[in-house]
């Protein structure tokens, strides 16, 4: 797991704090921001002349870097401002994001790109945080190979929408960490510890069933998926409760498939490795009850993910 878990928020100018680079966005025919305008200003107009050849027409997903003596500067495109959206505001940050890891600049002075629309800062973090994700957990760590951000600071008043983007895009990297293990790693049991984890942290009614109880309670399905190993299955419950209990839940189903090799209908050779991906509904279901842990809303949820691996073994089940 390798990515920023939260991002900060300052009302200070961009010349006030220390950083490796500075990011403003572009709107489409090279219109600027104030700040943009004051950082290209510093930079003898860079940017600007860019824009007037033709360089940075401020297109969605377009970006250069500009370096000056004391600082540098990341222009990211924004598109056409009358249709700046939310989606637009966290894809340019990850553009911004990418664009820094990319020249190796571990920390980054950022201004919020819509000011005037709700829920833009925490779009902002989600985009940043998303885009910092890296998973690097069996790689030897190289920092020329593998940088990581140290830190991205946000010109904004809204830290907490900040903060809510930032507890968003967390359980996101959880997720997208759950599934990117191998399945010799990511098991049932691994899945239900987590699940605990979670339901201890959000006071969270969580329940696994062992291989025993899913025989007893008539899963034949999962049962029959899970006679060819022996790595033990689970059925996990999750249950919050963040409102009345006569409201009823949400109710979340995940496929926790932690390796599905085919089972005696083996399935070919080609992207076998993929096949640790059929737990990625489950990854879904545990990286929501992860955001509802941390951001406790007033709502009630149910997460429900049976798990096992499909393997060809001796007891496994066979066709016909």
């Amino acid at each position: 797991m390798a990515h920023l878990k939260s991002v900060s928020a300052t009302t200070k100018n961009w010349s006030e704090l220390a950083s490796d680079v500075v990011v403003v966005g572009v709107f489409s025919k090279g219109e600027l921001s104030p700040m943009a305008k004051d950082v290209d200003e510093t930079l003898g107009g860079q940017l600007q002349a860019a824009v007037k050849n033709g360089d940075m027409s401020g297109s969605t997903g377009q970006s250069m870097v500009f370096y000056g003596e004391k600082y540098r500067l990341i222009a990211v495109g924004l598109g056409e401002k009358k249709n700046l959206d939310l989606e637009q505001v966290r894809r340019a940050s990850g553009t911004a994001v990418r664009t820094a890891i990319r020249n190796k600049l571990a920390n980054v002075f950022m201004e919020e790109f819509a000011q005037d629309k709700d829920g833009a800062a925490q779009a902002q973090a989600e985009g940043i945080i998303l885009a910092s994700y890296q998973f690097l957990d069996y790689k030897t760590m190289n920092k020329q190979r593998n940088f990581t951000l140290k830190k991205v600071t946000v010109r904004t008043w809204d830290r907490s929408g900040l903060r809510k983007g930032s507890l968003i895009a967390n359980a996101v990297c959880f997720a997208r960490d759950l599934g990117n293990h191998p399945g010799n790693v990511a098991t049932p049991t691994k899945l239900a510890q987590e699940a605990r984890k979670i339901g201890k942290r959000g006071k969270m009614r969580v329940k696994v069933f062992d291989r025993s109880k899913i025989i007893k309670m008539g899963m034949g399905g999962l049962a029959g998926v899970a006679a060819g190993t022996d790595e033990p299955p689970k059925f996990i419950l999750m249950e919050y409760w963040g409102t009345k209990k006569t409201e009823k839940p949400k109710v979340l189903v995940g496929k926790g498939l932690t390796f599905d090799s085919g089972g005696i209908s083996i399935k070919p050779a080609a992207k076998m490795d993929e096949m640790k991906f059929d737990m990625c509904g489950s990854a879904v279901v545990l990286g929501a009850m992860h955001a509802l842990a941390d951001l406790k809303p007033k709502i009630n949820v149910v997460g429900i993910v049976p798990s096992t691996e499909n393997l060809s073994g001796a007891k496994a089940y066979k066709p016909g």
